[in-house]
């Protein structure tokens, strides 16, 4: 995806930081009225102070004010006393030249100390001066300078400054009462120690009462992927979004550097300036401190106070003061009686630093510690340890049976990932021992198996492929059929939910291996799997049958974890059907069997299922209560990532639906960061447009749309999925004034047409498509033969669908009633009536957004017949529900018409100024814009000429906000504001 990154790799964009520049505002707005202040900012190497400092001084500059930068220097700073308030100096001597000179008048020898130019020759830099008429004058000159404008003098690096410097901020600090006057400076918090002379100068100011301080932290990882998309310019896979921050620790130098590492969408190293840095301030140390910082870091994250006696072979003595040199420099960090890398990259350069010779014998000798005296790690973490030692210390027959005792020891744990590692180590280490099989006592079969159920369970589902392949390949399906089957089946699982494929010949294959066999586990779990797929894909009764066999076979072979997904399969498909009483006692029954299985991730599916079920009939609160429930046990039992993240989509859709959507974007975001899978990633990306379209945010919705299309490419697709997208791709080419391309999408949708018990997901789409051709015909001024035509052939569509549509649930009527009255607006023939009962229909559901636009249309449509107070009700109950949801496209929508009608302002804390302030002439060039008339055009049907027309049509663009004419005529016909 991304191809070799420059090594310049500084992003262009200035990431996060929102609370620390409001903090500078509002110190720069201080010194604009006369009180001045200090800001001091610290933070450790490479976590951005510069750049923040730039970015406030480029803003304050903006903003009229005089700035200038100082810097301390590293290397022999006390012998150039007061080194950075000269070279601030010098730069405000160049920009205010005349300025600073007649502030300085007759105090030109005096100031020379700081400023040379000022008595060029006259002042010898060994030579003595009076420290306190020095400092006064200092102070008198600032104050003088920023009488008429705003000074902003920054110094950075003060842990490198000289005690002449730190004497003299100290003395402005305190006695600065006047001018305008802000003083900033930068320092590294990680190399002032408890000795070091800032330390105690940082102290003091603590009680002065004009500095602030700022503390910088690391990056978050979403601001690590706005990072990545600056420098890399395009959109980085979120798996290396997660991979970068990992490794930098949201370090901001860190990630620049790691991104010169980036090819072809992978991260492959550290560079070696990045290295280089990394090992400068440990070169620096004593020898007995960089053998305890080599030890450190292969012993692993962490590594305990008794091992790294055991291992360093130091005298106690010996071996404090080196850790205690090691925590001084900022290297290692404490915790308990543990230390740790301050930073995980500081790690890995020095593990990467060591000899090949060198790094095995110590991994060596760590593993030959933990076999010596098995209590200096926690019992937890003894099997993977060894593992690891003698994995990388090359030791092939003492690592195999060490990798397998730790990938057991993994699945005990639920800790999925770290076993896929485990035993993707042991089939390496496989052909490198000679007689593997009385080694381990496992064949290579067995542990390809394993690895199978390891990797689905996990995250890693390309390797789960992958494993299936392999394993196919060395299993004899007559000899063992069960095993050729399940690995049939998985490899079935796993197209399907990376969008390869449906897995139907897969699953066909694996059912063929066992026809004709005596009933067995895996034949009833292929059974369950392919009665699951045809209720995924939209086979009606015949999903009923294969269910009832499924779970017949289940309970015959006694394996409860089978029999609930065949009895969730039914569940579903008895609803789809309509038999819904008898779909909630099988899905019941589902979760109580679920609840006796031995799979760790049977009962988070039921309830998955569960939520997605609820969801589709509209009790939505039902819905978040399963999806909750399922992923607290997803977390317990490490399935996040891949069945819990199912239950996460389906929380997401659920309070979108129920209006909760105050957390809906955080979850929603913290669940990509997981790297779900294609099918999730759509899922809630989809879930993201429709959000962004509420709050009037085309643009947001565009880019969601966008990443929802990536996620798995134009592979295979379910229909729960496809059917969401086309309403997606309908909504979003609306907004943006593409009506063409909307109605062409809508075409295809309801070409491919609609699977029992997917109404849930075709009704919205047949509400939004009315919608959007009632928009049109409102907004159109005067429609072609072929516009009537083409209009006429949607609303046939339309309604050829929703006939064949079922009406099972409250929700399903009340999307029946809302097409039916959009299609009546869309066809002229607006009724009050039928919005009334639609209306009725909709407060029967748990959707307040839908609800208010329902009241919202209501209220036109009694305002047309001149029934005003009810008419004003209908928009208070709107209104409110479009405060609290900010609900921007719906509050626009209520205040314009508010206004026109005179029965307002309704909407709570709104006013006029939500809408666009366009002038009559505007408004009649808007028309023909969204009527598609060409500048020219308009010109001659308005009289003006084409270049009036041309800034005419500019100026609405800016008002609106938007980029294009068609998108200026999408916002005008969604506002109303060409109407008539």
């Amino acid at each position: 995806m991304l191809g070799t990154v420059a090594s310049i790799s500084v992003s262009p964009v200035f990431v996060g930081r929102s609370l620390e520049m409001a903090r500078f505002g509002t110190a720069l707005r201080e010194a604009d009225e006369g009180t001045p202040g200090v800001v001091l900012v610290g933070g450790e190497a490479g976590v951005g102070k510069t750049r923040l400092l730039q970015e406030f001084l480029q803003r304050a500059e903006e903003q009229g004010a005089v700035t200038t930068v100082g810097g301390c220097l590293e290397l022999g700073a006390e012998s150039l006393p007061f080194a950075p308030i000269s070279a601030a100096l010098r730069t405000l001597s160049r920009r205010m030249g005349p300025e600073l000179a007649e502030a300085a008048a007759g105090r030109e020898r005096d100031l020379a100390w700081l400023l040379p130019d000022l008595a060029p020759g006259t002042i010898a830099r060994d030579g003595e001066f009076d420290r306190v008429r020095l400092f006064e004058l200092m102070l008198g000159l600032l104050e003088r300078l920023g009488t008429d404008r705003t000074l902003v003098i920054a110094i950075e690096d003060l842990h490198w400054a000289d005690s002449s410097t730190r004497e003299l901020l100290g003395f402005l600090f305190r006695l600065l009462r006047t001018g305008r006057i802000l003083i900033v400076g930068t320092y590294r918090a990680d190399a002032v120690g408890r000795r070091h002379p800032l330390r105690s100068f940082l102290a003091e100011l603590d009680r002065v009462h004009n500095v602030a301080r700022i503390d910088l932290s690391r990056l978050t990882r979403a601001q690590v992927g706005d990072q990545l998309r600056g420098i890399l310019r395009e959109e980085p896979p979120r798996r290396l979004i997660r991979q970068i921050f990992q490794k930098s620790e949201g370090n901001a130098f860190f990630v620049e550097e790691l991104a010169c590492s980036i090819r072809d969408g992978q991260l492959t190293g550290i560079s070696d300036t990045l290295r280089d840095l990394l090992l400068i301030r440990i070169e620096e140390l004593s020898e007995d401190a960089q053998k305890v910082i080599r030890l450190a870091a292969i012993g692993g994250v962490t590594v305990g106070h008794r091992l790294l006696t055991e291992v360093s072979w130091l005298d106690p003595d010996r071996l404090e003061e080196a850790l205690r040199t090691a925590v001084s420099a900022h290297v290692l960090v404490p915790t308990g009686d543990e230390f740790q890398f301050r930073h995980a990259l500081v790690r890995t350069a020095v593990r990467e630093d060591l000899m090949p010779g060198e790094r095995v014998r110590l991994y060596a000798t760590f593993a030959e510690a933990l076999e010596r005296c098995p209590d200096l790690v926690g019992a937890d973490e003894l099997r993977g340890r060894i593992a690891t030692y003698w994995f990388h210390a090359g030791k092939a027959v003492k690592a195999l049976p060490a990798v397998l005792a730790a990938a057991e020891a993994a699945r005990e744990r639920y800790a999925f990932d770290e076993r896929t590692r485990l035993l993707e180590r042991a089939l390496l280490l496989w052909e490198q021992v000679p007689d593997p099989e009385r080694l381990s006592g496992r064949r290579l079969l067995d542990i390809y198996i394993e690895a199978v159920t390891a990797a689905r369970l996990g995250s890693e589902r390309e390797l789960a492929i992958h494993f299936c392949k392999r394993a196919i390949e060395l299993v004899d399906p007559v000899a063992e059929p069960e095993l050729a089957a399940f690995l049939w089946r998985e490899k079935a699982r796993g197209l399907r939910n990376l969008c390869r494929s449906s897995g139907r010949p897969e699953l066909n294959r694996a059912k063929e291996i066992l026809d004709g066999l005596p009933p067995s586990k895996e034949q009833a779990r292929v059974l369950a799997h392919i009665a699951r797929d045809r209720m995924l894909d939209g086979e009606g009764g015949e999903v009923v049958a294969d269910a009832l066999i499924a779970l017949e076979r289940a309970q015959l072979v006694d394996s409860p974890d089978i029999e609930s997904e065949a009895r969730k399969t039914l569940a579903c498909g008895l609803v789809h059907i309509g038999r819904l009483e008898e779909g909630m006692a099988q899905l019941a029954l589902a979760e109580e069997t679920a609840i006796r299985s031995s799979e760790p991730d049977s009962l988070v599916h039921v309830l998955s299922n569960k939520a997605s079920l609820m969801e589709g009939l509209g009790r939505h609160r039902e819905s978040t209560v399963a999806a909750r429930r399922a992923m607290e046990l997803a977390a317990e039992r490490g399935l996040t990532r891949t069945s819990g993240s199912f239950a996460l989509g389906n929380l997401a859709e659920s309070l979108l639906s129920a209006g909760d959507w105050a957390d809906l974007a955080t979850l929603v975001e913290k669940t990509l960061d997981l790297d779900p899978g294609p099918q999730t990633t759509r899922h809630l990306e989809l879930q993201l447009v429709d959000l962004c379209l509420a709050r009037g945010d085309v643009r947001g919705a565009k880019a969601h749309l966008r990443r929802s299309r990536l996620a798995a490419g134009s592979r295979y697709v379910e229909a729960q999925y496809a059917i969401p997208l086309a309403r997606a791709e309908i909504r979003v080419a609306e907004a943006q004034g593409r009506l063409d391309e909307a109605r062409e999408a809508l075409v295809a949708a309801l070409a491919a047409g609609c699977p029992p018990g997917h109404q849930r997901y075709m009704w919205p789409l047949l509400a939004d498509a009315a919608a959007h051709e009632a928009d049109a015909r409102t907004s159109t001024v005067r429609p072609r033969e072929s516009e009537l035509k083409t209009r006429q052939d949607i609303a046939d569509r339309i309604a050829a669908m929703a006939a064949t549509l079922k009406i099972d649930c409250p929700l399903d009527a009340a999307y029946a009633a809302l097409v039916k009255a959009e299609s009546a607006r869309a066809a002229g023939t607006d009724d009050a009536e039928l919005w009334g009962l639609a209306a009725g229909a909709w407060e029967l559901t748990e959707q307040p957004y839908r609800t208010a636009w329902v009241r919202f249309r209501h209220a036109e449509t009694l305002l047309a017949t001149g029934n005003r107070e009810a008419a004003a009700r209908r928009l208070a109950e709107a209104a409110e529900t479009a405060a609290r949801l900010d609900a921007r496209t719906l509050r626009e929508h209520i205040d314009l018409l508010s206004r026109r009608a005179r029965v307002g302002p309704l909407t709570p804390g709104e006013s006029d100024t939500t809408l666009p302030a366009l002038t009559p002439r505007e408004i009649d060039v808007l028309r023909l814009v969204a009527d598609g008339r060409s500048n020219r055009q308009i010109a001659e049907e308005l009289y003006i000429s084409a270049k009036t027309a041309s800034v005419h049509v500019s100026n609405i663009l800016a008002k609106l906000q938007v980029t294009g004419r068609g998108e200026a005529a999408a916002v005008a016909h969604r506002l109303h504001l060409v109407d008539g």
